[in-house]
């Protein structure tokens, strides 16, 4: 039995005989614990929704406003307008802001080392001949898709950083600026 499970148990129980003022103060207690218990919960659900929109690549403040308030999409941005691709854009931010690294698209897992069945890593940055950072472009249901884990789970596993970028998304540059500024 899990702990809010055992907590809602608990303040029931003490809820059947609430004409003592100690039982009252116990389910008091238990719901205030709850309660507490509830909120710690909400807190580790949004740190991990945070983790989530950072890998897969979402522009803060999207999944509460409007797209056209966020801080890396200016308003009058038309999603059908912009002619460039999401990976034109990547390899264009990357030859203006990071010019002494190598860029290699289509990479496959098999020259880090990795065996099996994977998705090519759409682009991998290096450092010489050392790969710096892994990035794929993904659609809406990559992420589903075994070869795509595979893969991913490849680079990390031999610790290099691994970025999604979501084609369908705008992907401004500056939003590209800010995303690579961290980690190269």
């Amino acid at each position: 039995m899990g702990l809010l499970d055992k907590l809602i148990k608990e303040g029931a129980e003490a809820l059947k005989d609430v004409a003592s003022e100690e039982n009252k103060k116990k389910a008091q207690d238990l719901f205030g614990s709850l309660k507490d218990s509830l909120e710690e919960h909400a807190e580790g659900l949004k740190k991990a929704v945070d983790e989530l929109k950072d890998e897969l690549g979402v522009p803060e403040n999207t999944a509460s406003e409007s797209s056209a308030s966020s801080a890396y999409i200016p308003e009058d941005y038309d999603y059908y307008a912009d002619p460039k691709s999401c990976r034109e854009k990547i390899l264009e931010v990357i030859a203006d802001e990071f010019p002494h690294y190598e860029v290699r698209e289509n990479v496959s897992p098999t020259e880090i080392g990795g065996t099996g069945k994977f998705m090519n890593y759409s682009i991998v940055v290096y450092d010489g001949s050392l790969p710096k950072l892994f990035i794929m472009i993904i659609g809406k249901t990559t992420t589903a898709h075994r070869e795509y884990r595979w893969s991913r789970q490849e680079a990390e596993k031999r610790g290099y950083t691994f970025l999604n970028f979501v084609e369908h998304y705008p992907n401004t540059a500056e939003y590209i600026k800010d995303r690579l500024h961290k980690y190269l």
